[in-house]
């Protein structure tokens, strides 16, 4: 017996308490003991007698998985582990630095001090050089701009890869350096 969306409340939506409308429930004491199947009512029942939330963790097992915990520490918990994991997520970003060959020198300098920005916040820098029209028939003159960008970041970034070229441009990426290499 499955269930749409409609009926289990939405994805993502957890059922509690009088929400659980199957008839049974496979039901897992505070502690994650299994108790066993019971009817929903009894399991409601139980959960109440504990003044706690009878709360369903698994809709789509045969019979439902239910749970008897504290319905707001649950809330609190999983908000706080998004939160966590959305943090982590930040910590390992990429920022993308684009330019021509025929960048100007203060322009160049500007996205230097941008990439040291980045790799100073903790986020690995991906650096496009673009060849536009003939210019890629001297791969030459942008391999030297982007060793010029290497040696003016390599105090706080190490070049993951050398330069490799990808269609009509030259690619390589930094990473900030740990304490432990500076």
């Amino acid at each position: 017996m499955r269930r749409n969306n409609k009926q289990s409340g939405g994805k993502g939506r957890v059922r509690k308490n009088e929400e659980i409308t199957v008839s049974e429930v496979r039901l897992i004491d505070e502690e994650g003991k299994q108790l066993g199947v019971y009817e929903t009512g009894k399991a409601l029942y139980i959960a109440r007698g504990k003044d706690l939330d009878l709360v369903e963790i698994s809709p789509v097992a045969e019979p439902p998985v239910c749970k008897i915990m504290d319905f707001g520490a649950y809330l609190y918990q999983k908000k706080k582990d998004q939160k966590e994991q959305k943090k982590a997520q930040k910590a390992h970003s990429q920022k993308e630095i684009k330019f021509g060959i025929r960048i100007s020198d203060n322009d160049f300098n500007v996205r230097i001090k941008k990439a040291i920005k980045f790799l100073e916040k903790g986020a690995s820098v991906k650096v496009i050089l673009q060849f536009k029209g003939r210019e890629f028939t001297h791969p030459e003159i942008g391999l030297k701009r982007i060793e010029e960008m290497a040696l003016a970041l390599e105090k706080i970034a190490k070049q993951e890869f050398p330069p490799k070229s990808q269609g009509r441009s030259i690619v390589t990426e930094f990473r900030p350096l740990s304490k432990k290499e500076r």
